[in-house]
This record gives structure tokens, C-alpha cells and sequence, in this order.
């Protein structure tokens, strides 16, 4: 079957409408005429495996990667990547006009001068292939396991020590069906590797030594987290704030857009230094001790301890006073707050607030809220309920955090009343 691809879903597949059903089609760009099969068909919609390109778009590459049409990990790498910047912008404007009826302008993306080795982190799995142990990842949407010798997203160091891990799984003892999980600092490229699963306190970590130094090497089976050389935590950099981060606590993964996405907040938020900053979901406190320079008082609210624990270790690490940590749901906590505060930042995962959280915000009345989210869906359902609620969207800046991928971070600032 032949079609017309005219738009892009929100995970990079490129969109074709067939007898009045949205088509999805992997690998298609926008602007392109294409052979496809259709694989699935249901009610709404369907999914089309691509046959051949007919018309290809004069944006179309080829993908440096060898394992990237199999692989689920990059949607884009068949895009040239000022086209990926174009269509990440392109998806944060149809999301919110088509979920939410908002019609913004979407500021050009903030893209990365080399857009690929950009990962601090990278989450392998272990299992069979051929009948084979291995490591590597899921060949896409499915749960057939795929080694991998070399992935072009992180650093050469990572990528090293993964290879020598994926070489000698016999040797080192590792289990089937685990996580290995390498992490690396920006600021002194130490390592920090964490075995996840089942087993993985049995690893041979002596022999691993033996290979290269890494600051840290944990195992956590069945829950329970278990250090067997190095330091507690790794450390690490944003501007001039340093931080621990503790083996699964979240952290971006892309430390050079990390500081601009940094920038973009502190920006939007425009904080005084009488004002009170709430900072909801806050991890390991990455965005409120950057903004505690300029603030009379930072209040971060997280509902992983070992998260919370490392926040309340880095504003020590960094001799600040005027933050406080609170472990528990944003959307119990933060109604409960006596406090007024003047600012708002909201970083919550890829689900989005809780409506009763949105809600306490309103009632709270801040000047301003400042929105980061990596999922423009989620996104557009609560900047909805904001203006629902008579608040103005001001700004909305796209950050590439995630260049091949078809994800991509958003910042929003939200403000009361006129301005």
C-alpha cells in the first residue's frame, strides 16, 4: 500500500491517514511518499511497517548505528538533526493544541552542538540470545533480547566498561534477567556501577576490579541495596552545586542540556530574594539548591527517601541553609503547607500532577509556576487545568535532553493575572 506521510506521533513515528484512520509508520518522515504493510488495524487507528521509500524527504540520513532499526532505544537517527529539532517542536505544539485546545506560540527547540555520546547513564539487561547469555537491549516492541557491542548515546568510558562487563557475564558470575546499570559524573568521568535483580549480590565484583577502577559498584537483589566497593555515592556537578547521587535515584541523564534546561528555570521563574520557592518533586534537590542562591527559602517536597536523603546531603555538601526537604506524595503534602510561596516549580514524571495537586497550587495563588516536563501529553492536560483555573501561559521553550529519541523536555512558565 502506498501513502503520503503528513505528520509525526509523539514518539517519532511518522503519520499517514488512510481511509480516515491516523497510520503509524516507523522510520517515515513527514513530507515523504512510502510502501507500507499494515500490521495492525483497530478501530482508531493503525500501525504500518515500512516497505520501501518511495519519495524520500531531503532531511532523511542514514543512521550511523548498526543495531538502530531493530533496537527501541532511538526514533530518529534516520532524521537530520536540525529536521529532529523541527518536529520535536512541531509534536509540543499539536499536543497541546489537540489535548488541551491551546494555541502557543512554541519556541525553537534548544538543540546540542554534537548530539550524540550525551548519556550519563545507560540501563542494560542480561538474558539469552541464541541460547546465548548476553547483554544488551530489547529489540523494539518486543521482549526478544539483543546484544549490543556498542551504543552510540553514551560515553566511550561507559561504553568500554559495558563491553568488558557483556564479554566475561560467565566469568563475573552475572545472572540471566538483570539490570546493569552504568552511571558516569560529568565532573571527574568516575563510574558507578549497579547490578539489579535476582542473584546479582553473588557477582564475582573482585574479578571486576581487575579490569578498571570504578568509584563505586553496588548490587541490589530483591530490594536489598548492597555496596561492595567505593564511595556511598557519585558525585557530580550542575554549574557551581555539587551532588551525591546514590545508585537508583534519578538524575538527568544529559549533563550539558541539564545546564541550560537549569538556565531556561531560573529565567522563567525570576525569583527575588524575599521570595518563598516550593519545589514539587524534587529528587535529589537538582533544581532547588540551584535556585537557593536567589531565594529567601526553598522548600522541595519527594516521595523517595533515598532520594530525600541526598537532597538534605547536597545542601549540606554545598553549605546551604535555606532549603528543606519533605519525604511524601506531593499531592498529600503540599495542600497541608501553611506557608505561602511566591513561585512554584513543578518537575513531575512522565504521568503528570495529580489534579488535587494542581488544585492546592491554585489555591496556594503563586505569581508564578514554572513547568518542566519530558511528556508533552501529560503536559497539555494539566497546563489545561492551570487555565482552566485563570492562570496564563507566558513562555514554552523545548529542550532536546534526549537527541535520536523521540522525547523531548518542555519548560513553561505559568503566571497569575495580568503581566
Amino acid at each position: 500500500m502506498r501513502c503520503y506521510v503528513d505528520g509525526i506521533s509523539h514518539s517519532g513515528e511518522g503519520v499517514a491517514r488512510i481511509d480516515g484512520k491516523a497510520t503509524f509508520i516507523p522510520f517515515a518522515i513527514p513530507g515523504e511518499t512510502v510502501e507500507i504493510k499494515v500490521i495492525e488495524d483497530k478501530k482508531n487507528y493503525q500501525r504500518a511497517r515500512l516497505q520501501e521509500v518511495i519519495t524520500a524527504s531531503p532531511d532523511r540520513v542514514d543512521p550511523p548505528c548498526p543495531y538502530y532499526f531493530k533496537c527501541g532505544g532511538c526514533a530518529y537517527q534516520h532524521v537530520s538533526y536540525p529536521r529532529q529539532l523541527e518536529l520535536k517542536r512541531q509534536v509540543v505544539k499539536d499536543s497541546l493544541k489537540r489535548i488541551a485546545g491551546i494555541d502557543i506560540e512554541v519556541n525553537p527547540v534548544i538543540g546540542m552542538e554534537d548530539p550524540w555520546r550525551y548519556r550519563n547513564k545507560v540501563e542494560w539487561h542480561t538474558g539469552k540470545e541464541s541460547g546465548e547469555l548476553t547483554m544488551g537491549y530489547y529489540i523494539n516492541d518486543s521482549r526478544v533480547l539483543m546484544g549490543i557491542d556498542n551504543c552510540l548515546l553514551i560515553s566511550q568510558e561507559m561504553q568500554n566498561y559495558s563491553k568488558y562487563i557483556k564479554d566475561n557475564l560467565q566469568e563475573l558470575k552475572i545472572p540471566n534477567a538483570c539490570e546493569v546499570i552504568v552511571r558516569q559524573s560529568s565532573a571527574n568521568q568516575e563510574l558507578m556501577l549497579i547490578f539489579n535483580g535476582p542473584g546479582t549480590s553473588q557477582i564475582d565484583f573482585a574479578r571486576m576490579l581487575n579490569y578498571q577502577e570504578a568509584a563505586s559498584i553496588y548490587s541490589v537483589d530483591q530490594g536489598a541495596t548492597q555496596l561492595h566497593y567505593g564511595d556511598q555515592s557519585l558525585e557530580d556537578a550542575i554549574s557551581e552545586i555539587k551532588y551525591g547521587i546514590s545508585p537508583l535515584a534519578f538524575f538527568q541523564v544529559n549533563p550539558q542540556q541539564t545546564e541550560r534546561l537549569m538556565e531556561v528555570i531560573k529565567d522563567f521563574a525570576q525569583i527575588d530574594k524575599g521570595d518563598n520557592v516550593l519545589d514539587a518533586y524534587c529528587g535529589i534537590g537538582s533544581i532547588a539548591l540551584g535556585l537557593a542562591g536567589k531565594a529567601k527559602r526553598v522548600v522541595g517536597v519527594e516521595s523517595f527517601k533515598s532520594a530525600v536523603k541526598d537532597a538534605k546531603r547536597n545542601a549540606f555538601k554545598n553549605d546551604i541553609s535555606n532549603c528543606k526537604f519533605i519525604k511524601g506524595r506531593c499531592e498529600e503534602i503540599i495542600p497541608d503547607l501553611k506557608e505561602h510561596f511566591d513561585v512554584v516549580i513543578l518537575d513531575p514524571p512522565r504521568s503528570g500532577c495529580k489534579a488535587q495537586l494542581i488544585e492546592s497550587i491554585v489555591k496556594m495563588a503563586p505569581k508564578r509556576v514554572v513547568y518542566a516536563s519530558c511528556n508533552p501529553a501529560t503536559l497539555a492536560r494539566d497546563l489545561a487545568a492551570f487555565v482552566k483555573a485563570d492562570y496564563n501561559l507566558v513562555k514554552v521553550q523545548p529542550i532536546d535532553m534526549f537527541p535520536q529519541t523521540g522525547h523531548v523536555e518542555c519548560v513553561v512558565l505559568i503566571t497569575r493575572g495580568k503581566e
